[in-house]
């Protein structure tokens, strides 16, 4: 690359030469590199290259452009994984892409749970590179490592000793997307290692643990609330009707007692289907078994993306980061119910069947989970330095194209011919005669190499 740049400074070379590379990371590598910024590229010797090398792992830069990778995204996995597999819970993750040795990757994880899934063995595991399936060596792959690494126990499924795979009613897909994938061999079936990459598979893979873990603790709450509820409703009015009729008086309103008995504060979650508006409609009923009023912010997590908006939100809210939505609730009275209703645009029947819901106050809502407020922050760091990094990355490419567009030719009409003029050409005049193109074609032939390719 030094060699065969056109650039005349080194400056000049790092920047244009290389992605992510701002006017401060040049001169912070050339210092560490010990190199003088007006130095022409050509004339750098070997060694002082090699110094560069090590200068550009010291040196903080942009992430790579990323649009080059092509992942399945979260609703093909959960409706692929839905359609292979009858399960009753879908959890899918893709994390935001990031750089390995100067390579940009990402990597996507879904699990499903329950359902026809075999509950004694080890949970089926499906991985793929670039969406191609690896078929064989499961257990000298990265991917498999990265989802042995973690605790499965913390999250509802049997990992007996901490080693090996976890054993369930479960099912793991993981896809790694990347421009450059290394494997152990010329036959491609298992991911080689690598620390960045294992580390982002298992941190997605904690992500849809936690998730898993969430929807059980939601599945035994309310199957215990229920248990309660009912037998309560089946009892008191029983014992209510039989003292009434000895003590000849009228039953009492049972509301109060079991509100009393219950001391709890419910959320029912429901995601359903519009046929004639072709939307996903979800509601929240949130009942107040307390004897005292209550104040909540219920938060839902939807699937935000291009061409999908929440198109009916009757109680308004606000947008916390990329796909969860808040609403307010001041006053929940004793023994009262309030429900969160909105309508999603832009899906199939199908896409949208398992809604996160979580909420900020004090006490615990059954069927709801705390927000971890520290999470969300991160999320919305994340937001916002991807937003920054995508507004540098249209700035950079405006620059490279004005830069082009300076350095291309001036094509000018005269009759039927094309007439080849240039910036340089017109800032020093020439007695040359223009040369007149009659054949488009022939343009090609006129301009430099390097020119065309740009």
């Amino acid at each position: 690359m030094l060699k065969e740049t056109d650039e005349r400074n080194m400056t000049s070379f790092l920047r244009h030469g290389f992605s992510g590379v701002s006017l401060r990371a040049a001169k912070e590598i050339l210092a560490a590199a010990e190199l003088d910024e007006g130095r022409i590229p050509a004339r750098v010797k070997a060694e002082d290259a090699q110094k560069m090398v090590e200068a550009f792992q010291r040196v903080k830069l942009l992430a790579p452009p990323t649009d080059c990778l092509s992942p399945i995204e979260e609703m093909l996995i959960k409706k692929g994984l839905s359609k292979a597999i009858d399960s009753r819970f879908a959890s899918t993750v893709t994390r935001k892409p990031t750089v390995s040795q100067g390579n940009p990757f990402q990597i996507e994880v879904g699990l499903v749970f329950g359902g026809d899934l075999q509950a004694e063995g080890p949970i089926e595991i499906l991985r793929f590179t670039n969406r191609v399936p690896l078929m064989y060596q499961q257990g000298g792959c990265l991917l498999t490592k990265a989802l042995e690494s973690v605790d499965w126990k913390r999250y509802g499924l049997d990992h007996p000793g901490g080693r090996g795979l976890p054993k369930g009613p479960a099912a793991v897909l993981i896809h790694l997307a990347s421009t450059n994938v290394q494997f152990t061999s010329e036959a491609k079936e298992a991911v080689a290692d690598n620390e960045e990459v294992f580390e982002e598979v298992r941190r997605a893979m904690l992500e849809v643990g936690r998730g898993l873990r969430n929807h059980l603790k939601k599945s035994s709450q309310r199957k215990k609330a229920q248990e309660k509820f009912d037998l309560i409703n089946i009892i008191l009015p029983e014992i209510s009707r039989k003292t009434s009729q000895l003590l000849d008086r009228e039953e009492p309103d049972l509301a109060p007692v079991i509100t009393r008995i219950m001391n709890a504060v419910f959320l029912e979650d429901e995601i359903g289907w519009d046929k004639r508006s072709n939307q996903a409609v979800c509601s929240l009923t949130i009942y107040n078994y307390t004897a005292r009023a209550r104040a909540y912010t219920i938060l839902a997590k939807w699937p935000e993306g291009e061409g999908v908006a929440i198109a009916e939100n009757p109680r308004g809210g606000r947008k916390e980061t990329t796909g969860l939505w808040a609403w307010r609730l001041d006053t929940l009275d004793p023994g009262q119910s309030a429900e969160v209703r909105f309508t999603v645009s832009g899906l199939s029947k199908g896409d949208w069947t398992d809604a996160e819901i979580f909420f900020r106050g004090n006490g615990d809502i059954i069927g709801a989970t705390k927000i971890d407020e520290k999470l969300l922050d991160e999320m919305r760091k994340m937001e916002a330095l991807a937003l920054a990094e995508a507004e540098f990355a249209a700035a950079t490419m405006n620059e490279s194209i004005q830069r082009l567009v300076g350095r291309t030719p001036v094509l000018e009409t005269s009759g039927e011919s094309l007439v080849v003029s240039s910036d340089e050409s017109v800032a020093e005049p020439s007695d040359e005669p223009q040369r007149i193109i009659d054949n488009p074609e022939d343009l090609r032939q006129w301009t430099p190499a390097e020119e065309v390719n740009e």
